[in-house]
């Protein structure tokens, strides 16, 4: 097998095309007096290499519930698995691997910092992180995971050891609390115009700093910061040149109403029935009926949508047993892979789970409580009651839902399928998603691709969109597929040198080592085998 050095080679093409220039930057310290319109400057000095040390963070880290990053730091997993406070949000996995740098490791760099204030309610806090050195003349954003509050020191620091100018933002709230949801300044800021804002007044500063403007703009992120990248590309299409987009957590008014009937599912009348040892019993009867459909043995389902099982099948002749499932647990199995869908009208309000992803059903199955994310949303955002209780006021998928889907409140979403503007700029969007994600399933991704070539044709979207699907992959990384590829260095070809994406090879890497390889195909193509060679060399596959 090969190490991980050449996964390095393979995986980071982005080397190949920066743009490292010699500059002489300003001085950092006069950016302090630089007029930006509806922004403050609090801060512009120099960091020594090694040298920064992030704030204290707000109380509670992320909102509602979330596993934001703040100046986190830690190992990057050894083997993939469930996604860590360290990684979620990240995406490591789309950054070819190259994980969180710690903050010893980072360059010196500018660092700017400065609060936005677009409307009288506005509190946008922001930073931009640039180079001394080394700037390879483009510009990054990032945006935190799960609904804010904080700005995300890790992607920065990431974005900063790549050679970008890199700007972050809180998204226009401080800590985890989600009481601004009832305050329509910072919804409209948490809707968009918190990351417009940031990019625009990150520009000018790089361009004051290197005396140019960047080149080119990009985003990258998976999870929750998914939304605010769609807001751009939706909202704001001349703001960045190239995004990606993972997890596709980015309508949040139905995707909380698909977290909570997860959990109610799992937990009828309060009582969790879905053990861990029955995820797995579940799992293995998925893999014994569909593991093979796609040709390959491997323990992965290369397209579930083709998995026809019904977990009646193992239900235990009677009583309970250590290789069946209850009655109770049959129920709860079919609840889950069905979705939720209004009791009245029967529409489908979320996509469902699909047969594969069985064993990262513990992040409901085993929790105590429905997702912080949903309940604070819900409460929040949607009832706007802050003495709901999810204890004590049962979820109504029909009036809630449909509450949740007026625009004042539904405004939230980066939802819009109408890409247009942005596709006639020369936009790139690449769209990914894991089969085994449980947070966000699978099928939300699809549906907004399918959505976005109906809306701008089938021609406009193959100039324009790409979207990967990862058999395996949960959220953001991790999960048996293989999880490690690089869509940053896939988007800047396409941007920088016009080649558009084809097959992207994936990496399943496990203690440094690249295991198993395999394409990455663009939607509606599959990995296919050719018969013969092994099945973890990514040269014996086709996409068709």
């Amino acid at each position: 097998m090969r190490a991980l050095v050449v996964l390095t080679i393979v995986l980071a093409p982005g080397v190949a095309v920066a743009q490292r220039a010699p500059q002489t930057p300003a001085s950092c310290e006069t950016l302090a007096s630089l007029s930006l319109p509806n922004a403050a400057i609090t801060q512009a000095q120099l960091v020594n290499a090694g040298g920064f040390t992030p704030p204290a963070n707000p109380a509670g880290r992320g909102g509602g519930g979330s596993s934001a990053l703040a100046g986190t730091l830690g190992a990057v997993p050894d083997v993939p698995g469930r996604v860590t406070a360290n990684t979620a949000g990240l995406g490591l996995g789309y950054n070819g691997g190259r994980g969180v740098p710690p903050f010893s490791a980072l360059p010196a760099f500018c660092r700017v910092a400065a609060t936005l204030k677009p409307s009288a309610s506005s509190d946008i806090r922001m930073e931009v992180w640039m180079p001394i050195a080394g700037w390879n003349g483009h510009f990054r954003g990032t945006s935190p995971n799960g609904l804010g509050g904080v700005i995300n020191y890790n992607a920065m620091g990431v974005g900063l050891s790549d050679g970008f100018a890199v700007a972050g933002t809180d998204t226009g709230h401080q800590g985890g609390g989600t009481e601004w949801m009832q305050i329509p300044d910072k919804v409209t800021d948490f809707a968009g115009r918190a990351m417009h804002e940031t990019t625009v007044a990150g520009k000018a500063l790089a361009a004051a700093y290197y005396r140019r403007p960047p080149k080119y703009s990009y985003m990258i992120e998976c999870g929750g910061g998914s939304a605010a990248a769609l807001h751009e590309v939706q909202k704001y299409p001349a703001d960045y040149n190239g995004v990606v987009v993972g997890g596709h957590a980015a309508h949040l008014t139905r995707q909380i109403f698909g977290q909570l009937w997860l959990w109610t599912a799992a937990h009828p009348d309060g009582a969790a029935v879905l053990p861990a040892a029955k995820l797995a019993v579940l799992h293995e009867a998925v893999l014994a009926k569909c593991d093979t459909l796609d040709g390959v043995r491997d323990k992965l389902l290369e397209n579930p949508l083709r998995c026809a099982f019904d977990p009646r099948t193992i239900e235990c002749p009677s009583g309970d047993g250590p290789a069946c499932l209850t009655t109770a647990q049959v129920d709860a199995a079919r609840k889950i892979y069905a979705g939720p869908t209004n009791p009245r009208t029967h529409e489908r309000i979320w996509p469902p789970l699909y047969p594969g992803s069985e064993l990262d059903w513990s992040f409901f199955t085993d929790a105590p409580a429905p997702i912080g994310i949903a309940t604070s949303t819900l409460r929040d955002a949607i009832l706007k009651d802050p003495s709901w209780d999810y204890r004590t006021g049962p979820f109504d998928f029909d009036r809630d839902v449909t509450l949740a889907d007026r625009s004042d409140i539904a405004r939230v979403n980066a939802s819009n399928p109408d890409i247009s503007a942005y596709a006639r700029r020369g936009g790139k969007l690449v769209l990914s998603g894991g089969w085994n994600n449980a947070l966000v399933p699978a099928g939300a991704v699809l549906d907004y691709y399918n959505r976005v070539e109906s809306t701008i044709g089938a021609e406009n979207t193959r100039r324009s969109v790409r979207l990967y699907m990862v058999p395996g992959m949960i959220e953001c990384n991790g999960g048996p597929g293989t999880d490690t590829f690089d869509m940053l260095a896939v988007m800047r070809e396409w941007v920088e040198r016009g080649r558009a994406p084809k097959s992207v090879i994936a990496s399943r890497v496990e203690r440094g080592t690249v295991v198993r390889t395999r394409p990455l195909c663009p939607y509606p193509e599959t990995a296919t085998y050719i018969g013969s060679g092994s099945t973890d060399d990514a040269a014996h596959f086709v996409c068709k």
